[in-house]
């Protein structure tokens, strides 16, 4: 299944903008559609959309967020065993090693790029060993 657009569309574009597979199309100001084959299910389309026509495939509304309150992958330096999981699994590369001269026992994954995260979760699912939970990073991160 995949996320998909309902008549409340607008066409204002903002979902086309975020979208890191380019599964949506539609012209300015008519109904924009989602190719399911193509959508990764991240839901970042419903989060930018100011009228709440998306819907995820269990047909709930994808609710408009502002940026800085979408969730972000934290990651637990502990459990994190550098095996580049959730790097390899970053649809918009955001994640990356800390330092890739680093013996694979000091390395770890990290958020490098916060602002092209898109929220989907793609590296706590991908994480075998429990390294990453998503929260709102506070200032500091």
């Amino acid at each position: 299944m995949s996320h998909y657009i309902t008549i409340e569309c607008i066409g204002c574009g903002a979902c086309i903008k975020v979208c890191p597979t380019t599964a949506i199309t539609g012209r300015k100001k008519e109904l924009h559609s989602i190719e399911a084959e193509r959508c990764i299910d991240c839901g970042a389309c419903g989060r930018v959309c100011p009228v709440s026509a998306v819907r995820d495939d269990n047909n709930r509304i994808v609710s408009k967020l502002n940026k800085n309150e979408w969730l972000k992958p934290l990651i637990n330096e502990e459990n994190c065993t550098a095996c580049e999981n959730c790097v390899a699994a970053c649809p918009v590369n955001a994640l990356s090693m800390k330092d890739e001269g680093l013996p694979l026992q000091e390395n770890l994954a990290v958020l490098s790029s916060a602002d092209i995260c898109i929220s989907c979760e793609w590296c706590m699912e991908n994480c075998q060993f429990d390294a990453i939970t998503m929260g709102v990073l506070n200032e500091d991160y």
